[in-house]
């Protein structure tokens, strides 16, 4: 005997009745939908290690990246027949096509592996929904099906469950994938035929509803299936398959046999509280509320379980559904603000649950070694986000962020690295999540070596051979000392002095020149040998330094605002590095800027202001060069370039320079209106950068006007300037001060 039971995957209702008649039928063998690699993992359903969410992740072991997953829940109809028969201790298989055939499938696509007809509904249930007066199908099944499992016996459901499909299909109604379909039911079939031939008598099988009624006429159909499945291609490829960790945030991803469910934890109090008519639910959401720090007291739970079931009952409906009773959460406990109702969503509705798997399950080398690893360093595979400060002067905490920098660099991106706002060098922000994916992506990283040392060497070494990019190797280097690849550093070095001794690319340089200063910061903190980086810059600094001059000239205006970006970061690489012979043959190049003639006005600007910033040029002549091009003889939009490139990054100087503030004050002044109003973007752009209090200070200054006397001051004149008499006269009153004895 063979008995066919459809279901819906993830259904409370669908897996409610199967338990009942699973109980009833007491089968000695059980199929199940799902690819038929997965036979050798279903022992473990049921053991208590395995806590679902989980998921089968299956993927192709040649191509790692190919991969899908087939996610389960306690109350997923197929969880509980695999439950059942590893209870009852009888066997049970997956019967659906294997995934390496499907896979074979899209690989020649003179196989039908899906319909191309955009024609066809997606949706054949929406038929009945329709002439029920539903306008969503999904209701339609919810009400008829999985909410009514405790109106009706688990032989009328069934029974019911077919008639419906039987129906559609009768009639001919289409649904998406049909040839596909046709090829995974002539597949079950088959299966089913070779467990009779077995000499089993009382096989079930579980499967998606849609497929049903075909695996009714096992003789007569026997023919059309062998020759369907003939036309099945031929493959090699092998397929690796494990149980992860799932979360119910991720059972609406449709994968697999493309099951979603938008609202497990709802569908999960369901299956925990089958009799429940909204009160128990109702009280999940006052207490999530209390604990909030909200004022809910047990009236409006009464209040909103009576709203909830009049809901209900003037829809027609056996008892309150998610719709009215979010409905009723909402009018009663919000006092009608939906936006409380997010908070169910998230914490409810949806419900921050993670599966868990056997640590013992058969991995890959380098799966194996970066488990280890995160036990060790203490690093929980977790889907929340959480942001960790790492203190690198600890031991564990650095080990944590070479951990981290080896995993981005096989693009598994378990932590990803956040700018730390904060002061000292021995800090670092990671912003930490997991997620199913970056298991696949850790498995296709396994060719590179079977531990996680070995792949990120091996990986960061082919890229680096790879490419003539000297800001691409530099940025190589910025992640190999961090994560403390010194052996691959090596390789990595020789290829950018390679490739820095060939190249004219004057801007790739400085692209390079602020990554590799950066690793600076990190001084006595990583225990860096860093002579053979600081060899790397002290070539690129004398390069740059011959070549800049010719590089600024004659750059249209996108350009030269490019070359003002590297400018500043290559002058912030200098001053990180403190280095002497680098800052002198630097200061040497924007003095060489900074003079040359057909230099853009805001390179003029910018080489000027870092050259007085850098105590090279005399406050004076700092003053004359921004009088002479905010004089009136200049264009104004040569002026406001300038303007630019001088106060871009910092505004203090205006606020103490009073001399340059007027002269400033003087040209916005005599601005015509529509010089000034073609300006502004320019000026906008300037101003708009400072920090708030700055932009704050410029304001009052402003409003002030110019500063009356300023052009008397002649302390631009001269550094050293010093007022004799002046100081004399303070003399003796600040020898009284200091020893009154003397008085």
């Amino acid at each position: 005997m063979v008995t066919i039971l459809g279901i819906r995957h993830h259904g409370v209702g669908s897996a409610h009745q199967l338990q009942r008649r699973l109980q009833q039928l007491k089968p000695d063998l059980i199929l199940v939908e799902g690819p038929a690699e997965a036979d050798p993992l279903l022992s473990l359903v049921g053991d208590a290690r395995l806590q679902p969410p989980v998921a089968l992740l299956c993927y192709d072991e040649a191509r790692p990246s190919r991969s899908t997953f087939y996610p389960f829940t306690v109350f997923s109809p197929e969880w509980q027949a695999i439950q059942y028969a590893n209870d009852q201790r009888i066997p049970v298989r997956m019967m659906d096509l294997p995934q390496a055939i499907r896979w074979a499938m899209d690989d020649e696509p003179e196989v039908p592996a899906a319909d191309d007809d955009q024609g066809k509904p997606r949706d054949p249930l929406s038929y009945f929904a329709r002439i029920a007066g539903f306008a969503d199908s999904e209701m339609w099944w919810e009400q008829q099906f999985e909410q009514a499992f405790g109106r009706h016996t688990p032989e009328d459901h069934f029974e019911a469950v077919m008639l419906v499909m039987d129906t559609l299909r009768a009639s001919g109604v289409p649904s998406a994938f049909d040839a596909e379909n046709a090829l995974r039911e002539a597949w079950m079939a088959q299966t089913i035929r070779k467990a009779r031939r077995e000499m089993y008598q009382n096989i079930v099988v579980v499967c998606g509803a849609w497929h049903a009624p075909a695996l009714l006429k096992l003789e007569s159909t026997e023919k059309d299936h062998e020759k369907r499945l003939k036309k099945l291609p031929k493959t090699r490829i092998k397929t690796g398959m494990t149980w992860i960790p799932w979360t119910n945030s991720r059972l609406s991803y449709l994968s697999g046999y493309g099951a979603g469910i938008y609202s497990p934890g709802w569908y999960g109090h369901l299956w925990e509280n089958p009799d429940d008519q909204g009160d128990r639910w109702l009280s999940k959401v006052a207490r999530l509320f209390r604990d909030k720090k909200m004022d809910i007291s047990t009236a409006h739970v009464i209040e909103a379980t009576r709203l909830a079931t009049a809901l209900a009952g003037l829809r027609e409906r056996p008892r309150p559904g998610l719709q009215e009773m979010n409905e009723a959460t909402t009018t009663v406990m919000c006092m009608g603000d939906t936006i409380l109702l997010d908070l169910v969503r998230r914490e409810l509705i949806v419900d921050n649950l993670i599966g868990q798997v056997p640590p013992d399950l058969p991995k890959l080398p380098l799966q194996a070694d970066v488990e280890e690893q995160a036990r060790k360093l203490r690093i929980p595979q977790t889907y929340f986000e959480k942001e960790w400060k790492l203190d690198l002067r600890n031991e564990l905490d650095l080990n944590r962020s070479v951990f981290f920098t080896r995993l981005n660099i096989l693009g598994v991106h378990w932590a990803t690295r956040e700018k730390y706002q904060g002061r000292g060098t021995f800090v670092e922000v990671w912003r930490v999540k997991w997620t199913p994916e970056m298991l696949v992506a850790l498995i296709e990283q396994g060719i590179w070596g079977n531990t996680l040392y070995e792949a990120a060497g091996r990986y960061l070494a082919e890229e680096a051979n790879n490419t003539t990019s000297i800001d691409k190797l530099a940025g190589m280097i910025a992640n190999a000392i961090p994560a403390a690849l010194y052996a691959t550093l090596e390789t990595i070095v020789d290829n950018m002095q390679s490739a820095a001794a060939v190249s004219a690319d004057i801007a790739e340089m400085m692209r390079a020149v602020l990554p590799l200063a950066e690793l600076g910061r990190y001084g006595n903190v990583r225990q860096l040998d860093k002579t053979a980086v600081e060899g790397l810059l002290e070539g690129l600094f004398t390069r740059i330094s011959i070549g800049l001059p010719n590089a600024c000239y004659g750059l249209d205006d996108d350009s030269a605002q490019h070359m003002f970006d590297l400018i500043r970061q290559v002058n912030a690489a200098v001053n990180t590095l403190d280095h002497e012979a680098w800052t002198a043959v630097w200061i040497n190049a924007l003095l060489q800027v900074s003079n040359k003639d057909g230099v853009s006005p805001v390179l003029s600007g910018c080489t000027c202001r870092l050259l007085l910033d850098a105590r090279v040029l005399e406050r004076g002549e700092a003053a004359r060069r921004f009088a002479y091009f905010m004089s009136t003889g200049q264009e104004s939009e040569r002026s406001a370039a300038w303007l630019e490139g001088f106060l871009k990054g910092s505004g203090m100087i205006l606020l103490y320079d009073d001399v340059l503030w007027n002269l400033l004050y003087k040209w916005v002044a005599e601005l015509s209106p529509q010089a000034f109003q073609g300006l502004l973007p320019i000026l906008r752009r300037t101003f708009s950068a400072y920090i708030p209090t700055e932009r704050k200070s410029l304001g009052e200054k402003a409003r002030a006007g110019a500063v009356l006397g300023a052009e008397k001051d002649n302390s631009f004149e001269s550094e050293n300037h010093f007022d004799h008499a002046l100081a004399e006269s303070a003399l003796y009153l600040t020898i009284r001060i200091l020893n009154p004895a003397t008085a």
